[in-house]
């Protein structure tokens, strides 16, 4: 195979070769025309540079290079610690428990958008020199992840960063007390009362003396003692069966702040808890003055339900105290309440009071009545307690002919043995001759006086006489 070589240059002349760099040159050319065409479809699919970098960067990418772009460097560095948190709370967790599933914030682009903006405002407030402002963005990005029940970390974050905004705050502490209340509220929501007591006490400490209200134009001091009226309440009831001294003490507080924030209602349960509590320690008579207070209130009110509650713990501790009589006019003030009420269920539950209180007293014709109309008004399905109140009156009924058959036995007259024969036949629910017809004693006896016996329906009551 022979090469052919270009022709010698006879006259001197020198040859010219091709060039490299013109070679290089028409490729880059070629190449900057195929950039500029896909620029220009690119122009024309409404797509620059910077959306192509967009699609192609992952959404924290993107996130992070706008945040910066923006000059918002604050911002930047804090969204990443709260990436840099989770991710070391989700070790601990799993450390502690095993593999624990927790969604990662950095992949919820909901909730990063949102915190972008506020973030954001926060950052360009304090640059304003507006720690309230910043204090505002804090507390909406508080409130907002209250909605999310695995964001309790976000949430205490917030709430921690409002605290720092409202030191810078000059409004005479207000913004200071507010934060601790939220806090407060924020602990007790979860369980944590004892915590949050610190955090709603100084929230009390602090809008004391003050005069400020909320949008709705109620004080906050008011709210501060509601607020912590609860809260104590609630403590109360979580140690009371560790130390039952110290839910007195809570259940105190909860009675002083319930008149400190002028709710009389809230005023009279917290005596009515009180008084409660005081009975179950077996202090009937401090348990009494605080029932007291509480039915005066519900007078004061037209409260008729809180009057019947009262009506029957004044009975319970007058009962306790040996002061029946006193305990027997509660009771049937307790019965007249629930009747005028038109509730069945109580009262059903005040006759039975009143009736266990008459079976007590022995007087059994009382307690039947009255067992019988707490039997007609139950309305229930629980076969416990049915089978308990019949039991109640089948024991009242049965002390009630016992009375009556006794004193036959004891008198031992002709007429009341012969009497006692004919029951044995009739079997009714009371040994009452006057309820039944005339039977072979009438005529088995004669020119003898009668001895009562009972009456029809009521107190069982004898009253012989000497045979003629």
């Amino acid at each position: 195979m022979t090469t052919t070589l270009p022709p010698v240059n006879h006259s001197g002349s020198k040859t010219t070769l091709p060039s490299l760099r013109s070679g290089r040159s028409e490729k880059s050319g070629r190449s900057r025309t195929t950039v500029s065409k896909r620029q220009s479809l690119g122009r024309l699919a409404g797509i620059e540079k910077a959306d192509v970098s967009g699609y192609r960067n992952s959404y924290k990418h993107n996130l992070s290079l706008s945040i910066l772009q923006d000059g918002y460097v604050s911002s930047f560095i804090e969204l990443f610690e709260l990436f840099d948190k989770q991710n070391e709370q989700i070790k601990s967790a799993d450390s502690e428990s095993g593999d624990v599933e927790v969604q990662l914030l950095i992949d919820q682009h909901e909730k990063l958008d949102f915190l972008k903006t506020k973030l954001i405002a926060a950052e360009d407030s304090r640059r304003c020199g507006a720690p309230d402002k910043a204090y505002d963005a804090y507390l909406e990005l508080a409130h907002y992840f209250e909605q999310f029940p695995s964001d309790q970390w976000l949430i205490d974050h917030f709430h921690g960063r409002c605290m720092a905004e409202s030191n810078q705050v000059d409004d005479d502490g207000r913004k200071q007390a507010e934060a601790n209340f939220y806090i407060g509220v924020a602990l007790e929501k979860r369980g944590d009362l004892s915590a949050a007591i610190e955090f709603l006490e100084k929230f009390f400490t602090l809008t004391t003396d003050q005069d400020w209200q909320n949008k709705e134009g109620e004080h906050l001091h008011d709210n501060a003692a509601i607020q912590l009226y609860k809260t104590y309440t609630c403590l109360a009831e979580e140690v009371y069966e560790e130390s039952p001294p110290l839910s007195i003490e809570y259940l105190k507080k909860a009675y002083q702040m319930a008149k400190e924030g002028g709710n009389k209602t809230e005023a009279g349960m917290a005596s009515h808890r009180l008084g409660n509590i005081y009975e179950a320690v077996g202090d009937p008579q401090v348990a009494k003055m605080y029932h007291k207070g509480y039915l005066d209130r519900c007078k004061r009110d037209k409260d008729k339900v809180g009057m019947g509650k009262a009506y029957e713990a004044l009975g319970r501790c007058q009962t306790s105290e040996g002061k029946i009589e006193e305990a027997l006019e509660s009771y049937k003030e307790f019965v007249n309440i629930a009747n005028d009420q038109g509730n069945k269920e109580v009262y059903s539950q005040a006759c039975s009071s009143l009736a266990d209180l008459y079976n007590m007293l022995g007087d059994y014709g009382h307690a039947v009545e009255y067992f019988e109309k707490a039997a007609e008004s139950m309305e229930t399905d629980d076969q416990e307690r049915l089978q308990l109140m019949n039991i109640s009156l089948a024991i009242a009924r049965s002390h009630n002919t016992l009375q009556s058959y006794s004193l036959a036995i004891l008198h031992n007259t002709p007429r009341l043995t012969a009497s006692l024969v004919e029951w044995k036949d009739y079997r009714d629910d009371g040994f009452i001759m006057a309820s039944r017809p005339a039977t072979r004693a009438d005529s088995t006896v004669s020119g003898s006086a009668t001895p009562t016996i009972g009456k029809e329906g009521g107190e069982p009551a004898c009253t012989p006489t000497k045979e003629q």
